[in-house]
C-alpha cells in the first residue's frame, strides 16, 4: 500500500504533529510526516503502524518535552514510563534525520536532591519509548538526548543505525532487542551507559562498530560503566543483556566495564543482580576504555561465539548479524 506523505510546519498541510496524527487516525496506509526545520515542543503518543517522522536534519528539526517521573498529572506524579517526549505502540515505527529530546533540568533538580536526599528519585525523564505492541523499529541519523533514562527500548525489535544517543544514567533501558550500527554513545557525566531487562533468549542490546564518548573533558576518567542489569520488580527469570563488538571506548569506561544494580522486591526488601548473572560481553574493544587482558565482570569472547553464547532463538536477529558481518 502506498504510503501518505504529510507534510508539518508553518508552510505545511499541518503545523504540529499531533494534528497531523488526529487528522490521520485510522487511516489503514503507512504515514510518512515530513516536519519542515523547526523545534517541535509537543508529547507524542503513536499507535498508528508504519508512521515514519523524517526531519530535514538532525541539526534543525527536533521534538521536544520536558516530562520527568516526578511531574505531577492529576495531582500525583507521573513516573518514568509516562515522561517520554515521544512514545510508540505500534509496529513499522520509523524515525529519520531528527533529534527527540527530553530537556527535563537535570543538572538543576539534582543539585536540589543533593542537598535534600529525599527528592533524589523521580529524575527519570525519557526522550523516546518504545512499547505495547511496538516492533520492527527503525531509526537512523537521529539524536536522542536526555540524562536519566533517555532511551526506553521496552519491547520489540529495533535497528538504529548512525544515530547520536546521549545521556547519564541507564540511558539506554528496557526489556527490548535492538542492534545500534555505528551509534555515537555519549555521556554526560559519571554514570552508567545501559540497564537491559532482556527476556530469555532474546537479543538484548548488541552494539557494533559504535563509538563511546564523553561529552567533553570534565567527564572523569575510568568514571562510567557500560551498563548493569536492570530487573523490574527483582524478576529472576530475566537475563539481561549487552554486548559490544568492534566498538571504540574512550578513556572515561571504567576498567571494571559492568556493575551491579539492585532491585525493589513486592515484600520491600531489596536484591542484588551482578554482571555474572547476565550476558555481558566485548569483542574487539579499543582505544583507552578497553583492556588488554580483560578480567571478569569484564569478559571477552571471539565473534565467532556471540551465537551460541548469547542463545539466540530468532532467525531473523541470526540472518542479520551474518549479512551484517557482525558475526
Amino acid at each position: 500500500m502506498e504510503a501518505q506523505l504529510i507534510t508539518i510546519g508553518p508552510d505545511g498541510e499541518f503545523r504540529t504533529i499531533q494534528e497531523g496524527l488526529d487528522a490521520k487516525k485510522g487511516e489503514l496506509s503507512p504515514l510518512v510526516f515530513f516536519l519542515q526545520p523547526g523545534v517541535y515542543r509537543e508529547k507524542l503518543y503513536i499507535d498508528h503502524p508504519d508512521v515514519t517522522i523524517r526531519g530535514d536534519s538532525e541539526d534543525t528539526t527536533s521534538i521536544v518535552y520536558g516530562d520527568s517521573a516526578s511531574s505531577l498529572c492529576g495531582g500525583v506524579p507521573m513516573g518514568t514510563f509516562a515522561s517520554a517526549t515521544v512514545t510508540v505502540s505500534a509496529p513499522g515505527f520509523r524515525a529519520e534525520h531528527i533529534t527527540i529530546a527530553n530537556d527535563f533540568d537535570y543538572p538543576m533538580h539534582r543539585k536540589e536532591s543533593d542537598r535534600d536526599f529525599g527528592k533524589i528519585t523521580g529524575l527519570q525523564a525519557v526522550a523516546l519509548r518504545t512499547t505495547g505492541f511496538s516492533d520492527c523499529v527503525y531509526l537512523s541519523h537521529c539524536r536522542f538526548l536526555g540524562y536519566q533514562d533517555t532511551l526506553f527500548l521496552d519491547h520489540g525489535s529495533h535497528q538504529i543505525d548512525s544515530c547520536t544517543i546521549e545521556g547519564l544514567v541507564d540511558f539506554i533501558f528496557g526489556s527490548g532487542s535492538c542492534l545500534f550500527l555505528h551509534c555515537l554513545v555519549v555521556s554526560r557525566g559519571k554514570g552508567y551507559i545501559c540497564a537491559p531487562s532482556t527476556k530469555s533468549g532474546d537479543l538484548g542490546f548488541l552494539f557494533y562498530c559504535c563509538r563511546f564518548v564523553c561529552a567533553d573533558t570534565g567527564v572523569p576518567l575510568s568514571s562510567v560503566y557500560l551498563g548493569r542489569p536492570w530487573h523490574p520488580k527483582a524478576d529472576p527469570s530475566l537475563v539481561p543483556c549487552a554486548v559490544l563488538v568492534d566498538c571504540f571506548l574512550d578513556g572515561h569506561i571504567c576498567f571494571e566495564g559492568w556493575t551491579s544494580m539492585h532491585a525493589n522486591c513486592a515484600d520491600g526488601s531489596q536484591i542484588e543482580f551482578t554482571p555474572s548473572q547476565s550476558k555481558f560481553f566485548e569483542s574487539h574493544s579499543y582505544g583507552p576504555g578497553s583492556v588488554a587482558s580483560p578480567i571478569p565482570p569484564r569478559v571477552s569472547i571471539a565473534k565467532e561465539q556471540l551465537p551460541s553464547v548469547l542463545g539466540l532463538q530468532s532467525p531473523y536477529w541470526i540472518s542479520l548479524c551474518k549479512r551484517l558481518k557482525v558475526f
